[in-house]
């Protein structure tokens, strides 16, 4: 049989024509099927959950603590590498560097120390959304002495939830992706400066003992019906 017995009356015709549509539009169908019954789980279209809606943040924590003794001028530059948690969000980065001066002659010969940032290496940086910073503060022999500095990555961050009533899932989940901010090294010089008395001063105080603590906070976002 050829071609042309397959279209010699007008009902051969309509049935060849039936059978090439059927054989285009079966393969589509079953390959756009699996995205349709997706979205029709998830309950909410293609832009999730609508409605009035729970928001809540899971955290977990990563830091780097390390002791390091210097003297007069002396620098120490203290690194915190952030690669691993690179599928969550980053609320916020902090440093605290704190020193307690205990070996004074007396009044006026209080040790401090200063603290600069270098976040060049840091994802956000070129584009503002994290800054370089710096900070001192004296080493009181009563303890809490020293500095601490926070970076919030992102913005408005309190780890505390909340109800939201006009935005769906989609747009909550944009407000709060911190889109890979914080990622990368960050790097800070941390130098010291004794007081010493001018006779004898150093054999009593020429160095002091600091704690180093870098600190981020990271957050997963769960989002719920917030319906009975």
């Amino acid at each position: 049989m050829d071609f042309q017995d397959l279209v010699d009356t007008p009902q051969k015709v309509k049935t060849l024509a039936g059978t090439l549509v059927f054989l285009v539009a079966f393969p589509v169908y079953f390959e756009v099927l699996p995205s349709l019954i997706d979205d029709d789980i998830s309950g909410g279209g293609s832009s999730g959950l609508s409605g009035s809606l729970a928001v809540s943040f899971e955290e977990s924590t990563t830091s780097l603590s390390e002791s390091v003794t210097l003297g007069d001028g002396d620098s120490h530059d203290s690194f915190f590498d952030l690669m691993t948690e690179s599928a969550l969000s980053i609320g916020y980065v902090e440093l605290e560097v704190s020193c307690t001066d205990n070996d004074d002659p007396g009044p006026g010969f209080t040790d401090t120390v200063e603290g600069v940032s270098d976040l060049v290496d840091v994802e956000g940086y070129a584009s503002g959304h994290v800054e370089d910073q710096s900070a001192d503060g004296s080493c009181s022999g009563g303890g809490n002495g020293g500095f601490s500095i926070r970076w919030d990555i992102t913005p408005n961050y309190t780890g505390e939830g909340y109800t939201e009533e006009d935005l769906n899932e989609n747009e909550i989940r944009q407000l709060w992706d911190a889109e890979g901010r914080g990622m990368g090294s960050w790097i800070a010089t941390i130098t010291a400066s004794i007081e010493a008395a001018p006779v004898a001063g150093s054999l009593i105080d020429d160095n002091e003992d600091f704690d180093i603590t870098w600190t981020a906070v990271f957050f997963d976002l769960i989002i719920e019906s917030g319906s009975s």
